[in-house]
């Protein structure tokens, strides 16, 4: 199947942190040959930022960092604040405990955002933006978590030297090394995601290609578990998978309209999204620590699919406000450093604070110090990384003889 551009111009963008900051370029428009009908794509071009979806990845990083203040299950809330969620936070508890699914919200965003960065980029050009803008800020995410749990009485993990060293790869997980901060988990989905899709970029990105290898990755999450391959299982993700499924779909949407076969897998996704969910012993949640009502978690993963549905059809393009896109960037870093510091303040002063004031000044002070840290420690670095691998040569070079 061809697909005819209205305009010499593709969609992509430059993402600063995590899974990237929705923003939009202008690109030479790449030959994708195939064969088919033809879908003519929407041009977005000169439409700016995608504030919205910079606001709602800010808001899913806060209702997980308030998950983790607030929310948490009563035995880790004892350890944390010494005291049973009843006596601090008798209502709200039960409310934020719901902030662990902003992390399903993110993958959403991450299949849309992803896509969306990697289309008319080259497999080199796709490489090194996922590298500088994940690895520079998880670097320094590692170390303040090191250094919170060795010197500043964390409560929560442990740092020896072997899980220092395989969580900087960011491979701790296929290494069987537990992770530094347990924030860490998502990373590995995010990364399986990178590289599986790695081979579609290398391909050339089109309409046709972006659907099979949703296809296929929908049918190798339904198999996974059944075929019992714990590496199929370990690369696939059947939990997340739904996710970025659905996310890809969305933005096939915006930059090609919706079309019924675009609805149907977005409605498997969101099938499968909460069988996995929802499964006793087999899904992302243990029932033992948190059994709410199914009916809200429904509820919830519905409305993260309608959020996202929203911004694929253009309903939010009004949405423009500059805060939202430089709340996007503090994303990834509030995300890592909510955790190590945030928790370590709330455990060492929670017994001496009112624990909402504290969280309020916890929370400002983490946002403020993380738009520091992406400003001055993040952005440069990442700056360096770039211009580093743009002048390295990917090509293995074959080494001259010793003999003539």
């Amino acid at each position: 199947m061809t697909i005819t551009h209205r305009t010499g111009q593709v969609d992509t963008t430059t993402d600063r942190g995590g899974e990237g900051t929705a923003s939009l370029e202008s690109l030479p428009t790449q030959a994708t040959p195939d064969s088919g009908p033809v879908i003519a794509s929407r041009s977005r071009a000169g439409e700016g930022r995608l504030a919205a979806l910079d606001g709602l990845r800010f808001l899913a990083a806060l209702a997980v960092v308030l998950f983790h203040f607030i929310g948490q299950k009563p035995k880790t809330m004892v350890h944390l604040w010494g005291r049973t969620p009843e006596n601090i936070f008798p209502d709200a508890h039960a409310v934020f405990a719901f902030g662990r699914l902003g992390i399903d919200l993110f993958f959403l965003i991450s299949g849309f955002v992803i896509c969306l960065s990697a289309w008319g980029r080259t497999p080199r050009d796709f490489f090194i933006s996922r590298v500088t803008r994940l690895y520079p800020m998880y670097w320094i995410g590692v170390v303040v978590s090191a250094i919170c749990i060795k010197f500043a009485g964390a409560p929560f993990g442990s740092a020896s030297p072997r899980e220092i060293l395989a969580n900087l790869t960011m491979l701790q997980k296929p290494l069987g090394v537990d992770h530094l901060d347990s924030v860490y988990w998502t990373l590995w989905p995010e990364l399986c995601f990178y590289l599986t899709f790695s081979v579609v970029v290398w391909k050339g990105l089109t309409y046709q290609r972006v659907l099979i290898f949703g296809g296929l990755w929908t049918l190798a999450a339904v198999l996974a578990p059944a075929a019992d391959i714990p590496l199929l299982t370990l690369v696939v993700n059947p939990p997340s998978a739904p996710y970025f499924i659905a996310g890809m779909a969305f933005y096939l949407m915006y930059r090609f309209r919706p079309t019924p076969l675009l609805w149907g897998v977005v409605g498997m996704s969101w099938l499968l999204a909460l069988h996995f969910l929802l499964t006793p012993g087999g899904g992302r949640i243990s029932w033992n620590d948190w059994s709410p009502w199914r009916g809200w978690l429904i509820l919830v993963i519905t409305a993260f699919f309608f959020m996202i549905a929203a911004i694929a059809l253009g309903w939010t393009r009004r949405i423009n406000w500059r805060w939202l896109s430089v709340a996007g960037t503090l994303t990834f870093p509030l995300y890592l450093l909510h955790s190590p510091i945030g928790l370590t303040v709330a455990h060492r002063f929670g017994d001496r604070v009112d624990p909402r004031l504290l969280i309020v000044g916890t929370v400002i002070g983490l946002v403020l110090l993380c738009y520091v840290a992406h400003r001055f420690v993040e952005r440069p670095l990442a700056t360096a990384m770039r211009r580093w691998l743009k002048t390295a040569s990917f090509t293995p070079a074959t080494p001259v003889s010793r003999q003539g």
